[in-house]
């Protein structure tokens, strides 16, 4: 009978064990119960965990290099340079230069692209300056699109390659702010010149044609940007389908050009 009484009270001590095991909070991921972390530095802390996220990504906060917000003057088509806030800046159109206007309404500018013909890009850059965008650099678009337009953003760098970003600012109908972190962006390179491909073709080229199409996968050198600017890569369809920037910022680091 003692013998009984001994297994059943051992029998309850492993179950009360089990279900005390079972019942206790397991620990965060590198962390090991009763210690702070598995690490070997840091007392004991695994860095980028514990710590709230201390070692991913980087804190630095990029400086405004530019905003642009079109001036309060009479619209114009095409849109010109004296519609610039920022009159140090270069304004280049490529594509259908005459089919940008710059609109001038009682509550709000924007640039309209409903009447493009062909592929766009509007671009600014400075003469004193091109910019570093690497790291946190960043670019803000403030869009009302419509007609499933995507405005992506457009670089230039100083080796003459041209890039635009998969991501974009979709069509919406209220004004929409979207920053775009670049070092986070997948881009693709940009044709802008009429150039064959292969061997075949029966086409000839035509050197006035800036075809601004999207090709393969690109990589472009962030911290040499000479011109920055957006597209939504296709041609107008008057209002029902046009792309709308009431104004955009760049953030990142200006560097003296040689």
């Amino acid at each position: 009978m003692n013998k009984a009484k001994m297994l059943f009270g051992a029998l309850l001590a492993v179950v009360f064990t089990v279900v005390s095991l079972a019942q206790t909070p397991a620990p965060p991921p590198g962390q090991a119960r009763g210690g702070r972390g598995t690490g070997g530095g840091n007392n004991g802390v695994n860095p980028g965990i514990d710590t709230g996220g201390a070692g991913i990504g980087s804190a630095e906060v990029a400086s405004m290099i530019f905003e642009e917000h079109w001036r309060d003057i009479p619209m114009s088509q095409p849109i010109t340079p004296e519609h610039l806030s920022n009159q140090n800046l270069l304004l280049h159109i490529y594509g259908d230069s005459n089919g940008i206007r710059a609109t001038q309404h009682p509550t709000e500018a924007y640039t309209y692209t409903g009447e493009t013909v062909t592929n766009w890009a509007l671009t600014l850059s400075d003469p004193k300056f091109y910019y570093d965008l690497s790291g946190t650099g960043k670019v803000m678009l403030r869009t009302r699109n419509s007609g499933y337009r995507f405005t992506h953003v457009v670089i230039k760098t100083l080796d003459g390659k041209w890039f635009a970003s998969e991501e974009g600012s979709p069509e919406s109908t209220s004004w929409i702010e979207r920053e775009y972190a670049l070092a986070d962006l997948h881009w693709r390179i940009l044709l802008m010149t009429d150039t064959p491909t292969n061997a075949s073709n029966r086409r000839k080229p035509d050197p006035k044609l800036v075809p601004i199409i999207p090709m393969g996968v690109g990589k472009p050198d962030l911290s040499k940007v000479d011109e920055v600017g957006f597209s939504d890569l296709m041609p107008g369809g008057w209002i029902p389908s046009t792309s709308r920037v009431n104004s955009w910022k760049v953030f990142g680091k200006k560097v003296p050009r040689q």
